[in-house]
């Protein structure tokens, strides 16, 4: 009777999708960056020297050796913590404002101003993420961490990259759990069998630090309660078996 209550109405995603539908997405920009996020920013410019001297060394450790290594490459893999007031402190240039900004921005702001420094001309800016990522628990095949690999990772990606949800997840009720610019946590409420309410959420889009939250449908809270209330007949009925069992062995 209970796997009968899986239907493919409430198992299947946007039921009411069409051949043809289009949606609007949400008009949420790129990532914003902010205090604590991690970054690695690389120039290249026509000088070589000026290269070693903007680039942050790659550090590497040989084991079975105390002498570290160290090599200017055109990918540093240190980075720039934004501190808690949201600046970096970059070579030549000094504190610049990194938090508020997306990476696009970043990079053209740092092009910029080398320009009006004179420290550097017709540079190439690469921001990259080192540290940003989300969180997926519940009911997903493989819950866990993982790195934001591009500007706009939707909630769907991130779901896939859990595995998806099992059969036993919630789909109307998947929670996005988000620190907002105050520091207290905002909670959106999503269903995955409404995909216009979706795509116009501001959750849609992940972001740095994101948790998205699976809950368990009604059949497994049932299944949860069962196993661990020792007030439900299965229980008792298992109890008695048992020690009728135990009597008719001791007394036969």
């Amino acid at each position: 009777m209970l796997s009968s209550c899986f239907t493919p109405k409430t198992v299947a995603y946007f039921p009411e999708l069409e051949d043809g539908r289009t949606l609007a997405t949400s008009n949420t920009q790129s990532i914003v960056l902010k205090p604590a996020d991690k970054l690695s920013i690389v120039v290249n410019t026509k000088s070589a020297e000026l290269n070693n001297v903007l680039n942050m060394p790659v550090t590497s450790q040989i084991i079975g050796y105390n002498e570290i290594q160290s090599t200017n490459q055109s990918r540093a893999t240190s980075g720039y913590t934004i501190d808690k007031d949201g600046y970096i402190d970059f070579p030549l240039i000094g504190r610049t404002k990194a938090a508020g900004l997306t990476r696009t921005e970043l990079a053209k702001h740092l092009k910029q101003t080398m320009e009006e420094m004179s420290v550097a001309k017709d540079a190439v800016v690469t921001v990259e993420y080192l540290n940003l990522g989300y969180s997926v628990i519940g009911e997903v095949k493989e819950p866990g961490f993982y790195p934001i690999e591009n500007d706009r990772t939707t909630l769907l990606q991130a779901l896939s990259r859990a595995g998806d949800m099992t059969i036993y997840g919630d789909r109307n009720k998947v929670k996005v759990l988000r620190m907002n610019a105050k520091g207290q946590q905002d909670t959106y409420v999503l269903s995955m069998q409404d995909a216009e309410a979706l795509t116009k959420s501001p959750a849609y889009f992940v972001e740095q630090n994101d948790i998205i939250y699976v809950q368990p449908n009604n059949y497994r809270k049932r299944q949860s309660a069962n196993a661990n209330d020792t007030t439900n007949g299965s229980f008792w009925i298992s109890v008695v078996s048992v020690l009728t069992t135990i009597a008719v062995l001791v007394f036969k």
